[in-house]
Order: structure tokens, then C-alpha cells, then sequence
């Protein structure tokens, strides 16, 4: 499948594909020292450089002309730069709002399925788009309901990454599609998932359906959509607010993080790792 992948174009224009977060740059090396250890990968279209007088956290952008260079370049990790291990994944869009955007995790949550959508139909569309040499699908779960004899879909599920880069890259490229073509009207939705085993989602008293939210807010934040394990009344999320890429560098650059990048990684580890 490797040799016959063609990046469809849809992903291709997509900037976000194209574009990696890299964090742990070490203050005294320069732009160009940097730079020229993502330049062997392929032709760079962008290069930003975030340094803050007084603050010791350095960061960068870089986006990749090709998708497939930006994959392969996640995939030949560890990079290091000054003898030092630089941290880097594809950049989450300013626009996303979702709650989990810039977590990481191995697992998808994906709904508004239509009744008539199976697992291998869901599987069939994805492998297609995002092929196994950038990680392969473990799992896919639709929730079933029992009415009668019959087991009917819920209209959501569940996908096991074997890499959270593969799950950065289907949320990504694929947060909005059409999986059944019979059904071109009705969009399904792919999202990072909370973790049960990596502590569920942040809130305390948010979850249950609480007004506290998750740590930026919001109303409920994930539990607020919990019923007994469904994933009911709201659909996936609510809110995980205040944070963007600032908030894994300490100070901020605003209340939604550098250049606005709201969404929130989580705080509880530095640059969201």
C-alpha cells in the first residue's frame, strides 16, 4: 500500500498536515543551526522561531511543503540539536476549539455515524487516507444499543491508534468528513480521546455533569457528556479552555497561549507531552 499511497489533495492543502510544534530548543542554538536539522527531510515552506526576552523556553514552527515529509520527519525521531533531544508534533490549529486538541493520545473518539456505517466501512475510509507505514489502527468500536433482537448504533465509537502521531493526524486531517458517500449531507466527526488509563479527563467536580469544567472552564467539560460510560446529552465535549501553547511554556503569550493557540495542552506536563 505504501508505494500506491497518494496524499489526497484535501490533506495536502491542508497547512496543518504540513506543520510541526517544536518545543525544547535549547536558548543558544540559532535559527539557522535549527532549522538546518528539519532542512534534510524535504522543502520547508515556513520557519518561525518564537524567542521572549527574559524567558528561557525557545520554540518553533516548521511547515513542510509536501504532507509526507512532515510524517516522515515525525517518524525518524529523536533529533537532537546542542546534544539535546528536541520534542516536536504536528501543530494544532488556532481554530480548534476542541477540548482534547492538543493532547496526547493513542485514542479517537469519532461520532454522528449513520445506522447503516460499520467498522469496516469506518476502516476502509481511514486506511485509505492515513495508510499503516504512519501507524496502523488497532481497534474500531461503534457503540451498540439493544432495542428488541436487534443491536443498533449509537452514532459514535471509539479507534485504538498504534501511535499518537496516527491520531494527531486523523483528528487533523479528518475532524470533519463524509464516511458513508450514501449520506454526502450528514458530516462525521474524529476527535482525541480521554484516556481512562492516562487518569480521564481534568475537572474534579466538572465531571458528572458539574458546572466546574475541566482546568480552563467551560461547563462540564467531558463528564458533563458522561452517562453511565455513553457519551450522551452534547455530544463529545465542553470545554477545555484557557492554555494554547503558552501555558505548557509558563507564561503564556496571552490568555490563549502564543498567537492564540487556544484549546489547552495539559498542564500537568511541560509543552504538552
Amino acid at each position: 500500500m505504501s508505494c500506491e499511497y497518494e496524499c489526497p489533495k484535501d490533506l495536502e492543502e491542508n497547512e496543518q498536515m504540513r506543520k510541526l510544534f517544536i518545543g525544547d530548543v535549547p536558548t543558544e542554538a540559532t535559527d539557522d543551526e535549527l532549522k538546518a536539522v528539519f532542512e534534510p527531510f524535504g522543502e520547508i515552506e515556513k520557519f518561525d522561531v518564537v524567542r521572549k526576552d527574559g524567558d528561557k523556553k525557545v520554540f518553533a514552527f516548521v511547515t513542510f511543503a509536501k504532507c509526507e515529509t512532515a510524517d516522515d520527519c515525525l517518524q525518524k525521531r529523536p533529533l537532537k540539536i546542542k546534544d539535546k533531544e528536541l520534542k516536536f508534533k504536528r501543530a494544532v490549529s488556532k481554530n480548534d476549539k476542541t477540548e482534547t486538541a492538543h493532547m496526547r493520545t493513542k485514542k479517537i473518539f469519532f461520532a454522528n455515524c449513520t445506522f447503516d456505517t460499520t467498522e469496516d466501512m469506518v476502516r476502509e475510509y481511514l486506511e485509505k487516507r492515513h495508510p499503516p507505514k504512519y501507524g496502523k489502527i488497532l481497534e474500531i468500536t461503534l457503540i451498540k444499543k439493544k432495542e428488541g433482537e436487534k443491536e443498533l448504533s449509537k452514532g459514535y465509537g471509539f479507534i485504538q491508534c498504534e501511535t499518537e502521531d496516527l491520531a494527531d493526524r486523523i483528528s487533523i486531517g479528518d475532524h470533519k468528513c463524509v464516511i458513508d458517500p450514501k449520506v454526502p449531507g450528514k458530516q462525521q466527526e474524529f476527535k482525541k480521546a480521554w484516556e481512562k488509563e492516562k487518569g480521564g479527563p481534568p475537572g474534579g467536580r466538572g465531571g458528572r455533569g458539574g458546572r466546574g469544567g475541566g482546568r480552563g472552564g467551560g461547563r462540564g467539560g467531558f463528564g458533563a457528556q458522561q452517562r453511565g460510560g455513553g457519551y450522551a446529552a452534547g455530544g463529545y465535549g465542553g470545554g477545555y479552555g484557557m492554555g494554547g501553547y503558552g501555558a505548557g511554556y509558563g507564561n503564556g503569550y496571552g490568555a490563549a497561549g502564543y498567537g492564540g493557540y487556544g484549546g489547552g495542552w495539559d498542564q500537568s506536563r511541560p509543552y504538552g507531552w
